[in-house]
């Protein structure tokens, strides 16, 4: 923790979960044991090929294997009760295939003051942002595929996003705020960029770190 401010933030992150949306588990026609395991890194110097490689472009009408995985990944994601976003490489699939969501939760928005706009599960193919002004703004991040690690992350506060739906509907629009963070910080995977490689160095440290910072800051207020 830098500042004292940062007291709700380490609330919101640590009791409530890492990027938690309280998103409640749904039922997958894969069952949860035959899901992939997550590809992970130990740290932020660790390299792994999957994670750190630009994922393939995938091309419409979507192949059989294509959709496959598409349910796969959604499957994955819809059994975690703590997850605002996923992507393919993950899970070891090197596609451009992202699953996320920001709904409304009155409970959330009272710690995340930047959670103002919401969309609902969400399966993109091929997505890509930009953002759209110099405005930006620093956030605390974890990662599935990062083990204990947490970090301050820059990132745009709005941007312009674009990309196709499984049936190949062109999307595109502006998300600000946490959502835009969420969208960020997955098409970053598909990217080959993990949260780790743009957080300020100094800030990487292990998620018992930021418990105990946190506990400190708690008592202190």
């Amino acid at each position: 923790m830098r500042t004292k401010s940062k007291v709700k933030m380490f609330y919101s992150i640590f009791l409530k979960g890492m990027f938690a949306m309280g998103l409640s588990a749904c039922s997958s026609i894969i069952p949860q044991e035959n899901l992939p395991e997550y590809v992970t890194v130990s740290s932020h110097k660790e390299y792994n090929s999957i994670l750190k490689t630009p994922a393939k472009d995938l091309n419409f009408p979507l192949s059989v294997d294509d959709k496959r995985d598409i349910k796969i990944l959604e499957a994955k994601y819809d059994v975690e009760e703590n997850c605002a976003g996923l992507a393919a490489p993950q899970i070891g699939i090197a596609k451009k295939i992202i699953v996320f969501a920001a709904e409304d939760s009155e409970e959330l928005r009272k710690w995340r003051p930047d959670f103002t706009q919401y969309m609902p599960k969400t399966i993109w193919i091929n997505p890509t942002y930009e953002g759209i002004n110099q405005a930006t703004h620093d956030d605390y991040e974890g990662c599935f595929s990062v083990k204990d690690i947490a970090g301050l992350v820059k990132r745009h506060q709005k941007i312009h996003y674009h990309a196709f739906t499984p049936e190949g509907k062109e999307v595109s629009g502006e998300a600000e705020g946490f959502l835009a963070r969420i969208i960020q910080h997955e098409v970053d995977h598909v990217r080959g960029v993990l949260f780790v490689d743009i957080a300020y160095p100094d800030s990487i440290k292990s998620v018992e770190y930021y418990r105990k910072k946190r506990d400190e800051a708690l008592v202190k207020k």
